[in-house]
């Protein structure tokens, strides 16, 4: 019973604040001891009673407990993954957005077209009054813009012994309409010569598509993850009521309300849930600089510039806030089962 003097001292504090078991004299009409939150109100009291519940709730932590420290790195892992799907959809979209504003048109013409039927194609395409910025690529310069993009590689194609790449031309699109250049590129691969047509828009929607799938299959995991670390965290808080079940027992005696009892409970887990998010921040922020690294690295090897950006501030609060949830639920849960009654 070494936990007699330390409720004796919890108790004592109470009494000085006003959260003191409740004695024959202070007891209802129908015999039941008034509650400690009715007794105080919304004042001091309130706060002193939180503060302790906090403080008692802290007692795991700062006591090394590995149940408790265990089921936070659980919870950090959790949220990290569902913080890399984050991360992921996050610059997806960006780069999803990026093409569809540059409206960049790549017209590959076949092997057979001299640079003057070239000439007369370009025209033919820059009357169109949609059309910006057109530029006529020569196979050298073809050969030229693949060597920077195969970067150590670039000696095989010194091998070869006549350049394999076609003439081609890119343009802009003046207007940022799907349609539209869907009914452009038909139009410019009817035109004798034209091998094939590659735009932006194109690779946006596939781009698009891969990210609806990536959403839904992270959506699906993330669910059934975060579910299964909240049971985790429901079931840690019940080894814990397990252990303190004579605890509970001598403060119901002595005459604690449920919210006494519960309240130390629900803030271990809550301070789980929030403890785990933060972990799960740094975690987050420590793959970001790493995949910025790779993905800038790669973006210099296709000679472009990738853009990887860190998470905003709105969906780092929600990766805070399914942190408290995740603890908290856990928590009630737990308290709920194993309390009441």
């Amino acid at each position: 019973m070494t936990r007699i003097p330390r409720l004796a001292e919890l108790f004592s504090s109470g009494a000085r604040s006003g959260n003191r078991p409740a004695s024959r004299r202070d007891e209802e009409p129908n015999g039941r001891p008034p509650s400690a939150m009715q007794s105080e109100g919304r004042g001091p009291g309130w706060n002193n009673f939180h503060l302790r519940a906090i403080q008692r709730a802290w007692r795991p932590f700062a006591d090394k407990s590995l149940s408790h420290w265990t089921t936070l790195i659980v919870i950090a892992l959790a949220l990290t993954i569902h913080g890399a799907f984050s991360l992921l959809l996050v610059n997806a979209n960006t780069a999803l957005n990026q093409w569809e504003e540059e409206n960049l048109v790549t017209v590959f013409m076949q092997r057979s077209v001299e640079r003057e039927q070239m000439v007369q194609i370009g025209k033919k395409i820059k009357s169109h009054p949609s059309v910006a910025d057109l530029t006529i690529i020569a196979p050298k310069e073809a050969v030229t813009r693949l060597k920077k993009m195969m970067g150590e590689g670039a000696g095989l194609l010194d091998e070869l012994d006549e350049n394999p790449l076609p003439y081609s031309m890119e343009f802009r699109l003046s207007k940022s309409d799907r349609s539209l250049a869907v009914t452009l590129a038909r139009e410019i691969e009817a035109m004798p010569g034209v091998e094939s047509v590659s735009y932006d828009h194109q690779w946006a929607e596939r781009l698009s598509a891969v990210i609806r799938v990536i959403r839904y299959v992270g959506n699906v995991m993330s669910f059934l993850l975060l579910a299964a670390v909240a049971l985790i965290v429901s079931n840690t808080i019940k080894l814990t009521i397990i252990a303190r079940r004579d605890e509970v027992e001598i403060m119901r005696f002595l005459g604690a309300d449920d919210a006494f009892i519960k309240a130390p409970f629900i803030y271990e887990g809550l301070l789980q849930g929030i403890l785990g998010a933060g972990g799960a921040l740094v975690l987050t922020a420590l793959l970001h600089f790493g995949v910025r690294n790779a993905v800038m690295e790669l973006g210099r090897t296709f000679g472009t510039t990738i853009q990887w950006e860190f998470l905003p501030l709105t969906q780092l609060g929600v990766l805070v806030g399914l942190g408290a949830i995740l603890g908290l639920s856990g928590a009630l849960l737990s308290v709920s089962r194993f309390l009441d009654g």
